[in-house]
């Protein structure tokens, strides 16, 4: 448990880090973005130490050292100047000496000027001994500091009272009125003062060299630990880039991977691949998204093609697709439409308890399937764009239609139709929901048009291709089922053998073709004057046999005299105007009469003899002195 949760919470941590959630535009926008800021420290890094760098170069070249050349200058010249002065002390000729005085006298005005530049600051130039021309030039910064500048204006005072006593023993040694030692003790005097200079000004001289140096070594240092600080940073970016740029491709490469080996599988096993876990929120986590959905709707799609191909008839098929759209995709106002191009109808086969009333359509549109624009142009109808798109749809029964056309052998066979709100069609699912539609119609369509195919197969083999009504293999198929329900019910079974009085005559005169239509309108006549529940069969030739259900004893004769009046005041159209006929029907009752069907029908065609022999147009109920043989 503590593990799963360390794990849970590193997971977590990786998914901040990896920026899982973003977007990939995103996510490589701030990998960038972090790449550049270490980019932008390194950078940073070494402009501050170059700018720090070029600050102390620019304090030591621009103020130490052109102060330090100052006061080196300083005290070379008064070290000449005190040389020139001993000189003069001892010199005889007053024109060597007065040379000496102003060489001496020269000597202290520059070092007193550049002391005051020092002082307040400004421009030097020194100049060849040999001529005008200027060897070097540079600026001196003024002193800053109460100390420096107090220790300046000490040396000038100085430098005037030098300049004083030089003037003295200039003058003395002019005019010779000075004695030998009053000389010496104002040479002593002047040395004095220029050794406390000399050494004030060597003092001097070292601290700006020691401010130097240590210059120098913040200067050195600075460069060592900003090269230490880049290589730092330098190795901490790359190292996160790295790492990130390892764990984003991870996060990318892995779904995008077993999607890849899923769709491989899916290709060259023919399985149905496996979820992908969705481990993001970003294109890749929204491709995972859909790549589960595809592979939930082709296994939804595949599983439903598998359990409709394994039901029994086509309108389980109907049911299933019907069901299917509704409870899966929500799409509740759904009508499944089957059409019949033989009979020009389409009829409702979802729900299988619709009530033709309570439909969208109108009636002219059950009644002729040409009406239908699904069935006219095989294309999906809408009335989202256009509301009057079909005018046979009842607007007051809903706001909008959507009729997706069922293919069945290149032809529309059907038509799947749902009724929407205004909310429902336009919202953002609906789009999908219509296309899932179509893939479950897509896998529908082959599977309808077999079992519909094999439904007009058993059709056309239980079935009479003139009348539309069963034939005798129907009752040999379905005869024993029949007798078993109704002895369960122990109920009675009426049976109704009919045949029309004359039929050959009207083949004899007016064709065959008229004989067709003649049965047919008969079919049409006994099948309407019974219940749906009831059984028609041609029996052959121009025989009807009917099987009246759960019909209370010795009431078939009634049902049977309805057929023969129905009939007889039919007008039926034959070339060159209409005839009338008659039918003879003879009636038995199971299990009244016998026990087994096929006596009970042998019975039945016994008493229709019987009616034909008393004079045709007649109903007669089977009795037992019309049969005299011991057995059937």
């Amino acid at each position: 448990m503590f593990l799963s949760t360390i794990k849970t919470y590193l997971n977590k941590i990786i998914s901040i880090l990896t920026f899982t959630d973003l977007s990939i535009r995103k996510k490589f926008i701030l990998f960038s973005a972090g790449t550049l800021f270490w980019i932008v420290v390194t950078s940073a890094i070494g402009f501050i130490t170059l700018f720090h760098l070029s600050t102390e170069s620019k304090k030591l070249v621009d103020i130490i050292e052109p102060q330090q050349k100052v006061v080196n200058s300083v005290i070379r010249k008064l070290a000449e100047v005190s040389i020139t002065v001993n000189q003069l002390s001892r010199l005889e000729n007053k024109e060597a000496a007065r040379d000496n005085f102003h060489k001496a006298k020269h000597g202290i005005e520059e070092c007193h000027s550049y002391l005051i530049l020092l002082h307040n600051g400004g421009f030097i130039k020194g100049y060849s001994l040999y001529g005008d021309q200027s060897m070097e030039e540079f600026h001196v910064s003024p002193i800053t500091g109460a100390e420096k500048k107090a220790f300046i204006e000490d040396i000038l005072v100085k430098i005037v009272k030098l300049e004083n006593l030089l003037s003295e023993i200039g003058v003395a040694k002019e005019s010779n009125r000075i004695d030998p030692v009053s000389l010496r003790e104002k040479l002593s005097e002047f040395d004095a003062l220029m050794q406390s200079m000399l050494l004030t000004l060597n003092k001097s001289a070292i601290s700006l060299s020691q401010e130097g140096g240590n210059i120098s070594h913040i200067i050195k240092r600075g460069f060592k630990t900003a090269l230490i600080l880049i290589l730092i940073t330098f190795f901490i970016g790359a190292s996160l880039s790295i790492i990130f740029g390892v764990l984003i491709s991870l996060n990318l490469v892995k779904p995008i991977n077993a999607i890849v080996s899923n769709f491989r599988s899916f290709s060259s096993q023919h399985d149905i691949a496996k979820e992908i876990k969705v481990t993001s929120k970003d294109e890749i986590g929204t491709l995972a998204l859909e790549y589960n959905k595809f592979i939930n709707m082709i296994e939804s799609t595949i599983s439903f093609k598998k359990i409709i191909e394994e039901d029994e008839t086509v309108e389980d098929v109907y049911l299933r697709l019907g069901n299917l759209l509704t409870r899966e995709l929500g799409l509740h106002n759904c009508t499944i439409y089957e059409i019949s191009t033989y009979k020009n109808t389409i009829r409702p086969v979802y729900p299988h308890d619709a009530i033709i009333t309570d439909l969208y359509c109108d009636m002219d549109v059950l009644l002729n399937c040409d009406l239908c624009r699904v069935k006219r142009t095989g294309h999906i109808i809408s009335s989202k764009e256009h509301a009057d798109i079909c005018k046979f749809f009842k607007r007051e029964k809903g706001d909008i239609h959507i009729c997706l056309p069922v293919f069945i052998s290149g032809k529309v066979g059907g038509v799947v139709q749902f009724v929407l709100s205004k909310d429902e069609a336009f919202s953002p699912g609906m789009k999908e929901k219509i296309s899932r539609t179509q893939q479950y119609i897509s896998e529908a369509q082959p599977v309808l048009e077999a079992k519909r195919l094999m439904r007009a197969f058993k059709e056309s083999s239980i079935k009479d291709a003139l009348t539309g009504l069963y034939n005798r293999r129907f009752l040999e198929e379905t005869s024993a089922s029949l007798i078993s329900g109704v002895q369960r019910r122990k109920t009675t079974l009426g049976l109704l053998m009919c045949d029309l009085d004359f039929f050959k005559e009207v083949n004899d005169k007016y064709g065959h073709d008229t004989g067709d239509a003649v049965l047919k309108e008969t079919a049409h006549i006994i099948k309407k004057t019974v219940r749906d529940s009831d059984l028609v069969i041609r029996f052959g030739g121009e025989e009807f046999l009917v099987f009246l259900l759960d019909v209370q004893p010795e009431a078939s004769f009634d049902i049977a005299n309805k057929i023969r009046i129905a009939l007889e005041q039919t007008k039926f159209h034959v070339p060159g105007g209409f005839i009338s006929k008659t039918i003879s029907i003879g009636i038995s009752e199971f299990p009244h009469d016998t026990q087994t069907i096929w006596e009970a029908i042998k019975f039945a065609d016994v008493a229709m003899y019987q009616a034909k022999e008393n004079g045709r147009n007649r109903v007669v109920r089977f009795t037992s002195s019309m049969w005299t043989e011991e057995r059937y």
